[in-house]
């Protein structure tokens, strides 16, 4: 560890995320699109009939989730912000930092939360139709229940998380989650738990991404290499020896979040700024000349 007097800086793209940026799926924009189109032509042409009704409004409804698929951005546009760090940990764990800088959670949106909805409830209510009809004599109907059980879980875990974000993304008057950095240490407010990392049990701070998925973007993340006896967890919960952090998932660029972790570990004396008007002025800055997507 280097101890720089230094202003930190905004650091680069790491090449560990690789060359290509994600940015908005138009492939999936124009799926939405044919899909419409199909559904439209289906529902034209139906002449009145239940089935192919149906039939266009379930076509339709995957159309919906593409387009909403297609035009969410990659990385939000945000800031962190100055706030009390009691106000963040609500008594479930204690900070020696009096304010952070806080960046908050990404909200999945109302439209993302109610198709997770919809999908949850259409596929639950298709799998409970399908154990009805191979109970009825027809065995065949049970292959696609394991799937569709599988997949309506699925969509009811995401609801459930999604609704949850929402609910208590950028409101203090409920445990918030998301990201605080201050001049201790930092502090990682989960759906289940809540971490505080001391910049002392930080060993390194490591760009890495998610695993390669054929058709998705290869996400960055944030993996610190910590002193697990040294962390203090929720509830004490067992801690890992690596912490990882996905800033893809929160409300401000990766780069702004990729910069504070390292060039904040890397340089103790740069600490001094945080949990002030002067340290906020920095994040600022780096959110405002951070790279559009």
């Amino acid at each position: 560890m280097t101890d720089s007097f230094a202003s930190p800086r905004l650091q680069g793209w790491p090449a560990k995320w690789g060359e290509r940026r994600p940015r908005r799926n138009t492939g999936m924009l124009w799926l939405g699109v044919v899909l419409f189109a199909a559904a439209a032509a289906m529902v034209g042409f139906s002449g009145g009939a239940a089935g192919p009704l149906w039939s266009g409004a379930f076509v339709a409804l995957f159309g919906l989730t593409a387009l909403a698929v297609a035009a969410r951005r990659p990385f939000a546009a945000g800031s962190a912000r100055l706030v009390d760090a009691a106000t963040l940990t609500r008594g479930r764990i204690r900070s020696p930092d009096a304010r952070v800088h806080f960046v908050p959670e990404r909200r999945p949106g109302v439209v993302t939360l109610m198709l997770c909805v919809v999908w949850a409830i259409v596929l639950t209510a298709a799998t409970i139709v399908a154990v009805g009809i191979g109970l009825t004599g027809r065995p065949e109907a049970f292959l696609g229940v394991a799937v569709l059980a599988a997949t309506a879980v699925l969509f009811v875990y995401t609801a459930v998380r999604a609704a949850i974000t929402q609910y208590r993304s950028d409101s203090f008057g409920r445990r918030p989650m998301g990201l605080g950095i201050g001049h201790d240490g930092v502090l990682l407010m989960r759906a289940t738990e809540t971490l505080y990392v001391p910049w002392s049990a930080i060993r390194r701070v490591e760009p890495d991404t998610t695993e390669p998925r054929r058709g998705m973007d290869e996400l960055p993340l944030i993996r610190l290499r910590v002193d697990p006896g040294r962390v203090t967890a929720s509830d004490g919960m067992r801690v890992p020896a690596t912490v990882t952090v996905a800033p893809a998932m929160l409300k401000t660029h990766p780069q702004v979040v990729w910069s504070a972790l390292r060039e904040f570990h890397d340089s103790p004396a740069a600490r001094a700024a945080l949990g002030t008007p002067t340290g906020q002025g920095l994040f600022d800055e780096w959110c405002a000349t951070a790279p559009a997507d």
